[in-house]
């Protein structure tokens, strides 16, 4: 498998799970925010949250930035991850219409 399926591959199975994606598009519209204020926001615990971060991490969907006492969480890429956001919805939604043409 080349690198960049490869990459493909571990980003789409990152956005595959539910908590993952809620958080990407929590910081899609946000600039920063720290893990309890992205737990309280999905409601998740902090520990859930700090994991899901790591794997965004690995996955270079977020980076972090330190004040000494918190990280702050953001969109590593936040224009591409946008454009990726914005196609799962119009392809979830012209999926539904199909499906429901078709009952």
């Amino acid at each position: 498998m080349e690198e960049d399926s490869y990459r493909e591959s571990r980003l789409c199975r990152v956005f595959g799970n539910p908590v993952a994606f809620a958080v990407v598009e929590l910081l899609a519209e946000n600039k920063e925010l720290n893990p309890s204020e992205i737990a309280r926001a999905v409601g998740r615990s902090v520990p859930r949250v700090s994991n899901v971060l790591a794997a965004l991490r690995l996955a270079e969907v977020v980076r972090y930035d330190s004040d000494g006492k918190h990280n702050y969480y953001r969109l590593k890429h936040p224009g591409e991850i946008r454009q990726i956001l914005a196609a799962l919805s119009r392809f979830v939604k012209a999926a539904s219409k199909v499906a429901a043409r078709e009952r």
